[in-house]
């Protein structure tokens, strides 16, 4: 069973530390500025074994109003919460803020503790247990255990411990596969090793030795000394407190709200669609590009709130899909939870849950996309995979998919193969490696390709087909070359279309000749073998045959393409095989004489000067002959 973190909330001077120090006789406030006041500032952290010999990690956060934020900081990583309540005082203001906050984190396995039942009687006892149930009403930890104490008698200590050790049992447990997050709370550095990080291992398993990369900073580095609440290991598994020996790192360059993560697991980002609640005590609506204070993880950034729906603000109590626009970078990810507070006065006003954390650009008014985000908010993992095969034009590898849906690498697994036994999505093969890509998507690229291919056969029937590049140019940079290539090839395979030497043409011969341009061409070939090594020239064969210039060569291109003529250059075409005759008698007449004039070329092939030139030029080009003054020599 996976370790877990535990944490505490609860107003100030209400016994939360001295709680956790009955527990596990650790005292949490460790700075000289909490024992001189006797209030908690800062996180403060203990290890703690439950009953059942399970361990756990606790984090106690400080009470006060201006300490909020630092409380933010460890409860992101609650997998259980010790809410404490004062028999004395009862509910408080920031009672009632810190629930908000673990209601809004959805941390729903807790106890909640009276503390100093010393200083009150039976009767004041009830009515705090009474207000203590109209307060977790609606809430994550309505229906969790009231258990009474007091930290001066011992009285109700074992009671809280046993009832901690059945919460436990509750708790969604941690996935120790896949990779590793920590958001760091804490940074310091010791004499003789250097930096050191603290933090709640989020997610995966952090081995000693591990390569690590920190975001927003996106710094690679190495993980040299892996601890435990104290202790050294060789592995540490989410749910636990860990410390890190970062050598390589000065305190300057990592700081609380950093991440460390598996290299390339995720990627900094400065915009996020969310669900974003409001707590009806929030004071005001939040209005249309209103800026906040984000707290996600450990860290808090200034942000601007973008409504996506067709609204102008969210009522206290309401929900909204929001776009979030981030003053600098954070290590998000699909699903996480966040806290929002008001820029001034600061409080604690809503939360929610991101939806995308790395959107493309695209308007908030897209059309589609509130449909999308709810795909996302309530979705099972089948229909988020679906989604982005469906919204994303190209194919995907596996590790795209992973990226982009940011489940785990089983869960996209798993979802695949249902996808593609259902024939939602096809797999296709890229330079040999499988990818993926939603079937109405290929579908709708195979009919693009076969309608442009048909148009382009419609507008210039005299063409063998269209250039590769071309066609590609034409379907837009949505479609990856890979997937394009392999699309052809698929085409191809049914008979849809032909390739030959980078064009395509429609299946079965894309050409299509009148009769009159068939008749037409057989003219321009036979006047072409009857010329021999002088036949009429391009200009010639369009007077004789009445044909137009673009006519013309289309004409000779195609039999060019057939195989039947051959080009001398661009005025001039032999039949095919000329050439290689011509080459022969040339061959022979210089191994015989030394060299080729003009003349002699002239009567070999007994031809005008007119088509010796460029002949001997044709074969110069060829690297047949070389011109050597007025003749010419074998090369």
């Amino acid at each position: 069973m996976s370790d877990l973190i535990i944490g505490t909330a609860g107003h100030i001077d209400h016994g939360k530390t001295e709680l956790v120090r009955a527990l596990t006789g650790i005292d949490t406030d460790r700075l000289k500025e909490e024992k001189e006041r006797g209030i908690s500032i800062d996180l403060g952290f203990a290890e703690f074994k439950l009953p059942s010999g399970r361990m756990a990690g606790v984090v106690d956060v400080p009470g006060h109003e201006h300490f909020v934020k630092n409380m933010l900081a460890g409860a992101t990583g609650f997998d259980l919460v010790l809410l404490t309540i004062a028999a004395d005082d009862g509910v408080m203001p920031q009672t009632r803020e810190h629930l908000a906050i673990i209601d809004l984190l959805g941390v729903d396995q807790g106890v909640v503790v009276i503390t100093k039942a010393d200083l009150v009687d039976e009767e004041m006892l009830e009515l705090v247990r009474e207000e203590v149930r109209g307060l977790l009403a609606g809430t994550t930890l309505e229906g969790a255990e009231v258990v009474t104490s007091s930290a001066v008698t011992g009285q109700g200590i074992r009671e809280v411990a046993e009832a901690i050790d059945r919460a436990a049992e509750r708790a969604k447990p941690r996935s120790l596969e896949g990779p590793f997050r920590l958001p760091v709370d804490r940074v310091f550095t010791l004499k003789g090793i250097g930096t050191v990080v603290t933090g709640t291992l989020w997610e995966g398993t952090l081995k000693d030795g591990s390569d690590a990369r920190i975001l927003p900073a996106g710094r690679d580095l190495r993980i040299r000394n892996v601890q435990v609440h104290g202790r050294d290991v060789r592995e540490a598994h989410s749910g636990q407190r860990v410390a890190l020996n970062l050598p390589a790192i000065s305190v300057q360059e990592i700081a609380r709200g950093d991440v460390i993560l598996s290299p390339g697991y995720l990627s900094s980002s400065t915009q996020a669609f969310a669900r974003l609640f409001l707590l009806p005590q929030a004071p005001r609506p939040l209005k249309q590009r209103s800026r906040i204070r984000f707290h996600h993880g450990t860290a808090e950034v200034m942000a601007r709130v973008s409504l996506v729906e067709p609204q102008d603000e969210i009522a206290p109590g309401g929900t909204a899909l929001v776009l979030l626009r981030l003053e600098h970078p954070a290590a998000l990810k699909f699903r996480d939870r966040f806290i929002i507070r008001s820029y001034s006065p600061m409080a604690t006003i809503g939360g929610g849950i991101i939806l995308d954390s790395h959107p493309d650009r695209r308007s908030r008014k897209s059309r589609g996309l509130v449909s999308e985000l709810e795909v996302r908010e309530k979705g099972s993992p089948t229909d988020l995979v679906r989604l982005v095969c469906r919204t994303r034009a190209s194919s995907l590898s596996l590790g795209e998919v992973v990226s982009l849906t940011e489940i785990s690498e089983r869960g996209v697994e798993s979802s695949l193969e249902l996808l593609l036994n259902s024939g939602d999505v096809q797999p296709i093969k890229v330079e040999g490696k499988p990818r993926y890509i939603a079937a109405d998507s290929l579908a709708s690229w195979e009919e693009r390709i076969a309608d442009l291919v048909r148009e382009f056969h419609r507008d210039k029937p005299r063409a063998a087909g269209m250039e590769k590049e071309t066609l590609r140019s034409k379907l837009g940079p949505q479609l990856g070359p890979g997937t394009f290539e392999a699309i052809l090839a698929a085409l191809q395979a049914k008979g849809a279309i032909d390739i030959k030497a980078g064009v395509v043409s429609a299946g079965g011969g894309g050409r299509r000749l009148s009769a009159t341009e068939q008749a037409e061409k057989d003219h321009v070939l036979e006047a072409i073998r009857q010329g021999g090594f002088g036949p009429p020239l391009l200009r010639e064969l369009q007077e004789r045959f009445s044909l137009d210039q673009k006519k013309a060569r289309d004409l000779v291109s195609i039999l060019q393409e057939e195989g039947v003529i051959e080009p001398v250059n661009q005025d001039l075409y032999l039949a095919a095989g000329k050439l290689e005759e011509a080459e022969e008698l040339i061959r022979r007449h210089v191994s015989q004489t030394g060299k080729l004039e003009v003349g002699d070329l002239k009567s070999l092939l007994d031809i005008s000067r007119k088509y010796s030139i460029p002949i001997l030029e044709y074969f110069d080009r060829k690297r047949v002959t070389k011109r050597v003054g007025d003749y010419r020599v074998l090369v």
